[in-house]
């Protein structure tokens, strides 16, 4: 079950890219996603003390021409929890297996797909524990007769 309360901004110049990841997004039930065009939005946006946002996904060249890291640049803003890079030359994945709260940040050669997408919002927003469990049959059997 997804959280429908994460908040997902996503940063790229090229509209139709914005537009192909937010629906791949709204395939997977996420729907609080800002599209934004520019550099000056993305700062504007992740200044704010009000406003937070659980994930980021950023085509790394958006910083290329203030010379700004993309990495580096998320790291120093508390306001974006996890990160997505992709169109980035070395693709990586910070991910610490042994502390689920640790901000995850991974890079990718290419724009996300379907795939990727699903398997980062799986660690990100992982299904509550037990609602596989929820389906099985004999938990909800017949209430136990008194004895």
């Amino acid at each position: 079950m997804t959280d429908k309360k994460l908040r997902i901004l996503i940063a790229d110049e090229r509209h139709e890219q914005l537009l192909h990841i937010e629906k791949l997004l709204n395939r997977l039930d996420y729907y609080r996603i800002a599209p934004i065009r520019t550099f000056d939005e993305l700062v504007l946006l992740t200044s704010s003390a009000t406003q937070s946002f659980d994930l980021l996904i950023v085509n790394k060249a958006l910083g290329v021409p203030y010379g700004i890291d993309m990495r580096q640049f998320c790291r120093a803003r508390p306001h974006i929890r996890h990160a997505l890079f992709y169109d980035s030359p070395e693709p990586s994945l910070e991910l610490m297996l042994h502390s689920p709260d640790q901000p995850v940040r991974a890079c990718l050669a290419d724009p996300p797909d379907a795939g990727s997408l699903s398997l980062l919002m799986s660690i990100i927003d992982p299904p509550a524990q037990w609602a596989s469990l929820a389906a099985l049959s004999w938990l909800h059997g017949p209430a136990r007769q008194a004895r």
